[in-house]
């Protein structure tokens, strides 16, 4: 195995560790901060999931502009470090929880979750070699949305046994345990891909009889891109707001709002809407963790079979694949409007949907959520990879994820109080205008790179 797939597969684990914790935890902490309101003196509101959602990603938004910078002098590696302790900090925060902390804590996770992604996006770009961007955005996503499936069976197992309310300390306490292992995977990982790759490439070539063995002379130049970190932090920011105004980045704003109403809707909203529908949440104990599940093997076989299994890659994603995911997040968008009722965002409810209430539609729906979240995002990493290279991916992550957090704390927000047919149709508009944003851009980038080659020529 080549060393910078070893590399791609180790951060892919610690990744996998990192949010098997947190996106299952987010799963549930909806639920779980709804049922603890219900005791006195605890400070905690029937809304305070969706409350702290919202603080998460508030500052999550407003932290991604400041990320660049950071990641130019920490390093990827530190940052996504730093980031990941956030995140383990946050999960222990429920081991003794009150409403100040949880807030506090909230806002804490945002600041790391900027760190993490942004670095995550950087240091996926700096290892991966020409024409392995793709390859390299699959595997990484498809072992992140392992997590769930992880996250889904613990879940099911304890809730199996027990309540939310009298089993949370000790989920959470687990949770914590499995963040842990996951940043010590991080601190395994190396800091710079310029030997590891450029030797592995020059090895290949020698091999080959394409290059003498003393071509030491011959090296590129590195890719980390070292100079970038001599820049002031205003003209970082200066590089951030430039980008931001180019017409392909302009255009992909749509499309990564979507990305985050999107996100919201089923890792949050989704499963806060079966916890409160009791003709299903009452029969079923495990119901989440069920949802959880199937949403998660629709991530996997997303990333599989949209990345890995990708018989024509290109380099900047793939538009057959984003025309079906749109489909399908519609598709499910459908099933979600027929089968829950409008009032379940809101809290527990006994009414019903306009279909007789259905464990099966509500589990085929979660696994069209999570498969087209994988069709999505798998081809959304793609591109931005594609198009952003060495100084200007950290700077196109963090705008990518700058929207991307603006929209899902938006989205976390009204979710409180819109009903879910209105909740429904904002998915709808945002997905159409981020479809054609995404088909938009693709053809600017194609028709860049064949006019270059015919220039070339």
């Amino acid at each position: 195995m080549r060393r910078d797939l070893f590399i791609i597969l180790q951060l892919g684990l610690a990744f996998l560790l990192i949010f098997a914790a947190f996106n299952s935890q987010g799963f549930i902490e909806i639920a779980v901060l709804r049922s603890i309101s219900q005791n006195p003196g605890s400070g905690i509101s029937a809304n305070s999931g969706y409350y702290s959602m919202s603080v998460i990603y508030f500052v999550f938004t407003f932290c991604n502009l400041l990320a660049p910078p950071v990641i130019s002098r920490l390093g990827p590696k530190l940052s996504m470090i730093l980031g990941a302790a956030c995140y383990a900090l946050f999960l222990a925060g429920f081991l003794q929880l009150s409403a100040w902390l949880l807030y506090s804590l909230s806002a804490l996770l945002g600041m790391g979750a900027a760190l993490i992604w942004t670095a995550n996006g950087v240091y996926l770009v700096r290892f991966s070699r020409e024409g392995k961007m793709a390859r390299n955005s699959a595997i990484m996503w498809t072992m992140l949305q392992t997590s769930l499936v992880v996250g889904a069976i613990f879940l099911a197992i304890v809730l199996h046994e027990s309540d939310l309310v009298s089993s949370f300390r000790f989920v959470y306490a687990i949770f914590t345990g499995i963040c842990v292992a996951g940043i010590i995977v991080l601190i395994a990982l190396p800091s710079s891909p310029e030997s590891i790759i450029f030797d592995e490439e020059r090895a290949e070539l020698i091999d080959n009889e394409i290059l003498p063995g003393d071509a030491e002379q011959q090296r590129p130049p590195s890719r980390n891109v070292a100079d970038i970190s001599t820049m002031t932090l205003a003209e970082e920011f200066g590089q951030t707001f430039a980008l931001v105004r180019t017409p392909k980045m302009a255009m992909l704003i749509a499309l990564f709002l979507f990305s985050g109403i999107e996100s919201s809707f089923y890792a949050g909203v989704y499963t806060a809407c079966l916890s409160a529908f009791k003709h299903l949440s009452d029969t079923y104990n495990a119901l989440i963790a069920y949802a959880v599940l199937a949403m998660g093997a629709g991530q996997i076989v997303g990333g599989l079979w949209f990345g890995l299994g990708a018989k024509t890659p290109s380099k900047f994603g793939r538009t057959g694949v984003v025309m079906f995911g749109i489909a399908l997040h519609f598709t499910a968008y459908f099933l979600c409007f027929l089968n829950l009722p409008m009032t379940a965002p809101l809290g527990d409810t006994t009414e019903t949907g306009y279909v007789e209430p259905s464990l099966v539609t509500a589990l085929i729906t979660a696994f069209m959520l999570g498969l087209a979240d994988s069709a999505l995002h798998t081809q959304l990493y793609t591109m931005l990879g594609g198009i952003y290279k060495d100084e200007l991916s950290s700077a196109a992550f963090a705008l990518f994820k700058f929207f991307q957090s603006l929209a899902s704390c938006a989205a976390f927000y009204y979710g409180s109080v819109l009903l879910l047919h209105w909740q429904l149709l904002i998915l709808v508009i945002f997905g159409a205008a981020g479809a054609v944003a995404f088909f938009t851009v693709h053809a600017w980038a194609s028709q860049e790179i064949q006019t270059l080659e015919t220039t070339e020529q």
